[in-house]
């Protein structure tokens, strides 16, 4: 949600400029992004079956980018239906706070995953395996 407060200019009330305020927010969100998806390649690598790691992490590569891409089109749609444009920035705000509530979405469907079980062989770390 930081973009709204770019866009609705509240990080200049706190002595931030717009560039400066561009590029921490890029830069912070880049490296947060890249480590909110480790818990989901460890689920993955927790869940996969013996023998299909490459397949299993191709595929969940492929879900994650298909996944972006449908996003990426549908934001534009929303871009669209909002009227915002290169020269019209009125609903600029609501689009961001909208696009970025839909990432919630998914928050129901956890209760889809499997329990995780400490304590089965077959989810023995390779760290844990003596020599």
């Amino acid at each position: 949600m930081t973009q709204v407060l770019l866009v609705t200019g509240l990080n200049r009330k706190f002595g931030i400029s717009d560039e400066w305020f561009s590029i921490g927010d890029s830069l912070i969100l880049s490296v947060l992004g890249q480590a909110f998806f480790m818990p989901v390649l460890v689920l993955a690598a927790r869940i996969c079956p013996l023998g299909m790691e490459a397949t299993f992490f191709a595929t969940l590569m492929s879900i994650a980018n298909g996944g972006g891409t449908l996003g990426g089109l549908l934001g534009a749609g929303l871009t669209h239906i909002l009227g915002v444009t290169k020269d019209k920035f009125d609903n600029l705000a609501l689009l961001i706070i909208i696009c970025n509530v839909s990432s919630l979405l998914p928050l129901p469907l956890l209760g889809l995953l499997p329990r995780d079980e400490p304590d089965s062989d077959e989810n023995t770390d390779i760290e844990m395996t003596p020599y």
